[in-house]
């Protein structure tokens, strides 16, 4: 498959050189190295996945969109007739740990009322290549992040099987999003993305950011619409505006720039809307 020869950093600046300081976890008020974190193996939260999680982006040791992000933990949390206590600490705490660094924090609370953060600095890519997965995605949970990932898991094995980086999710020839982040198409300059409020997918904070630099047409696209897309990016607090080489579409490869012109000038844009607005620390 195709790769990009970009080195730029999905956030804006290059960051893809040198070590990943290790992962810290945030566990009955310590910050500990992530290795040592622990959940009771009676909480149904690891025996069930009933629990839930948000993730957010964090960029030289701050957070970004918090308030959003922590008010949708709320929602899932709701859905699950779970109690969720204060956070605030966790995201401090973390924070204050880390340094100033880029990240992505993670904030989990289960049945059991286990509250558990997670810091880390995943690898950031250049760009990715996607492979289509039929699976069937509407549940009674749709919409709400729990840690019950299974399926998501599935379907990034399966595209991984094909060769591919993730999955693509796409129901019965209905684009939807990947197992662990939006997708965006361009055609003709115009940015478009599938609509949470007619398919059963995630609404994305990413996506509502990056909605404050560029027009993002709710869509409901199809596979022929994505092979047709002049560029193809991934959008999520893991991934902000990383560009698709490819996709495996039905079995066949289908290639784009990796950056469009289109992704790329968001890239920047997004970058500088992220600086412009991360959260104040404390």
């Amino acid at each position: 498959m195709p790769t990009s020869s970009t080195t730029r950093h999905p956030a804006g600046a290059d960051r893809s050189t040198g070590a990943h300081p290790r992962p810290i976890a945030w566990a009955d008020g310590r910050v500990i190295p992530a290795s040592d974190a622990t959940v009771p193996l009676t909480d149904d939260g690891f025996l069930r996945g009933d629990a839930v999680f948000d993730a957010m982006l964090v960029r030289d040791g701050h957070t970004h969109a918090a308030d959003a992000h922590l008010a949708r933990l709320r929602r899932s949390a709701k859905a699950l007739d779970l109690r969720v206590p204060v956070l605030r600490q966790v995201v401090t705490d973390l924070l204050a740990a880390w340094g100033d660094r880029d990240g992505v924090m993670r904030i989990i609370v289960t049945r059991g009322g286990n509250v558990r953060g997670l810091l880390s600095a995943p690898p950031w890519p250049a760009s990715q290549s996607l492979a289509t997965i039929d699976l069937p995605w509407r549940t009674a949970l749709t919409g709400v992040k729990t840690l019950s990932y299974a399926a998501n898991m599935m379907a990034t094995r399966a595209a991984n099987q094909q060769g591919a980086d993730d999955a693509l999710i796409a129901t019965d020839g209905v684009v939807h999003e990947l197992p662990t982040g939006a997708v965006c198409l361009v055609h003709d300059g115009e940015v478009s993305a599938p609509d949470h409020e007619r398919l059963p997918i995630l609404d994305s904070i990413s996506l509502a950011e990056l909605r404050k630099v560029v027009e993002v047409a709710p869509t409901v696209p199809t596979l022929a619409d994505l092979r047709a897309a002049d560029e193809v990016f991934v959008v999520s607090a893991a991934r902000p505006v990383v560009p698709v080489h490819t996709i495996v579409i039905d079995g066949e490869e289908v290639g784009y720039p990796s950056p469009g012109p289109v992704t790329e000038r968001l890239q920047e844009a997004f970058a500088e809307h992220v600086r412009a607005t991360l959260d104040p620390r404390g």
